[in-house]
């Protein structure tokens, strides 16, 4: 399966991302919409040592560390997720075929099972020359100072709508570090299948979610486990 491949310079990570404490600690509302809880604090380490190596002992939202831009953590602020810095596609189906995926996990971790879900899914069906959502995320390869990130996936409602409640950090670290922003007026697919026709997505321009069919086109931001 041919990668897409992302290469990151170090040099791009941006000393601004810091300055915005009080913006980030706005995202820490994302908590009641989550299994876990942001972390409530801002890292006191030098975020300028962070390119060469991922030794800290805990993260924030809006921090750009493992291979893209932390958007959730838990508890311990040593474990959560990240997403692309940028869309891996503007315009994409979710899938070619109207068929029952079963691609149903919700909540914090759950898109990675649903992309693979997806991905058995659609290649059973005959779809093996079709590039869909789930399938570019799976894809993806994402090198940062010499560091390779490889398991990238389609995230899951809950994990889009964190991703929403929390665009305004992501944004900012994103095109400090030579990424875009989310597109403000977009739909993001996540990985959850409504029927055999339809699948959830997230407008970028409000809170609440849709289902579309699964043949229309809409965006897509890869996320990641750390």
């Amino acid at each position: 399966m041919k990668k897409t491949v992302m290469i990151i310079s170090g040099f791009l990570l941006a000393a601004s991302i810091f300055a915005q404490t009080s913006d980030l600690l706005s995202c820490h509302s994302v908590s009641e919409y989550s299994e876990g809880k942001i972390a409530g604090h801002i890292s006191n380490y030098d975020h300028s040592e962070q390119s060469k190596n991922e030794k800290f002992s805990s993260y924030s939202v809006g921090d750009f560390a493992h291979g893209g831009i932390v958007f959730w953590v838990d508890e311990t602020g040593r474990h959560g997720l990240v997403c692309a810095i940028e869309d891996q596609s503007a315009s994409i189906i979710w899938a070619r075929r109207f068929i029952d995926t079963e691609a149903f996990g919700d909540g914090i971790y759950s898109g990675k099972e649903n992309t693979a879900t997806i991905i058995s899914a659609q290649t059973a069906a005959g779809d093996t020359e079709i590039k869909f959502a789930a399938l570019i995320c799976d894809e993806l390869t994402i090198t940062v100072n010499g560091i390779t990130y490889d398991d990238w996936y389609l995230p899951s409602r809950t994990e889009l709508k964190l991703m929403w409640q929390s665009r305004a950090a992501i944004n900012r670290t994103a095109t400090a570090n030579g990424g875009a922003a989310f597109e403000n007026s977009g739909f993001y697919w996540s990985s959850n299948e409504y029927t055999d026709n339809l699948a959830w997505m997230q407008p970028f321009y409000t809170i609440n979610q849709h289902y579309y069919f699964k043949s229309d086109v809409a965006r897509v931001r890869a996320v990641r486990t750390f």
